[in-house]
C-alpha cells in the first residue's frame, strides 16, 4: 500500500530548523536517538508551502563492508525474508537465502570475514530508513519496520545520517507520531512560534 504524505508549514518561525522524519525498528534493543536515522529531511519549506512524498510497503536491502567503501547491489526485500551477504564464485554478493520464522521481519546474515563486520541498510521509497552499523561474522541485522513515522525538528541534519551524528542538533526530544496504517493520504502541519514552541498535527487523513 502506498501512502501519499503532504507536509505544510503553518508556523511563524523565520529561521526554522529542518523537519526530519525517522522510523522505528520494533526490536527490543533499538534506541530512536542513538540508532535512528533521518529518512526524510524537509528543508526551506516556507510558510504555507508544501512538500509531498510517499511511503510504501516495499523495502530494499543493501550491505557494505570496509567502512562502506564496498557495497552490494540493492535487493528488493520482503517481510519474512532472510538475506545473506556471502562470497560465491564471483565475489561478495547479497542473496535471499531463506524465510524467517517471524513474518514481520527482514533479516540480513553476515557470512563473510571482514574487518569491523558489515553494514546493513534498509530502504523505503529509495531512501535509507533503517540501518545497523556493525554486523559481525555469523551475526544478523534484524529489521522489523512498521507504518509509524516520527517527526521532529533539528539543525544541520542530513538524509540517511544518524540522529546522534555530530552535525545533527535535535530541537526536541518529543517526536510527533504518525501512524500510516490503513491510510492512503495524509496532511501534516507544523504550527507555533518561538515564544510558545512548535508542534505538529494531522490536518486530514483518508
Amino acid at each position: 500500500m502506498i501512502t501519499n504524505i503532504k507536509y505544510i508549514n503553518k508556523s511563524s518561525n523565520k529561521d526554522l530548523p529542518q523537519v526530519f522524519i525517522t522510523a522505528e525498528n520494533n526490536i527490543s534493543d533499538f534506541n530512536s536517538f542513538s540508532d535512528g536515522i533521518a529518512w526524510r529531511v524537509l528543508k526551506n519549506i516556507g510558510r504555507d508551502s508544501i512538500s509531498s512524498f510517499s511511503f510504501n510497503d516495499n523495502y530494499e536491502l543493501r550491505a557494505g563492508w570496509h567502512n562502506g567503501e564496498n557495497m552490494t547491489k540493492i535487493l528488493s526485500a520482503q517481510l519474512g525474508g532472510q538475506y545473506a551477504i556471502l562470497q560465491n564464485e564471483t565475489g561478495i554478493v547479497l542473496e535471499r537465502t531463506n524465510d524467517t520464522v517471524d513474518q514481520g521481519i527482514i533479516e540480513l546474515v553476515n557470512h563473510i570475514h571482514v574487518q569491523d563486520g558489515v553494514l546493513a541498510q534498509l530502504f523505503n521509497a529509495n531512501k535509507m530508513i533503517l540501518r545497523k552499523k556493525i554486523v559481525g561474522y555469523q551475526q544478523s541485522a534484524v529489521f522489523k519496520p512498521s507504518r509509524k513515522l516520527y517527526w521532529g525538528l533539528a539543525s544541520e541534519i542530513f538524509e540517511s545520517k544518524g540522529l546522534s551524528s555530530e552535525s545533527a542538533v535535535l530541537s526536541t526530544k518529543n517526536f510527533f507520531e504518525l501512524d500510516l496504517y490503513g491510510l492512503s493520504d495524509v496532511l501534516v502541519s507544523l504550527n507555533g512560534n518561538p515564544k510558545d514552541g512548535y508542534y505538529f498535527k494531522t490536518e486530514y487523513q483518508t
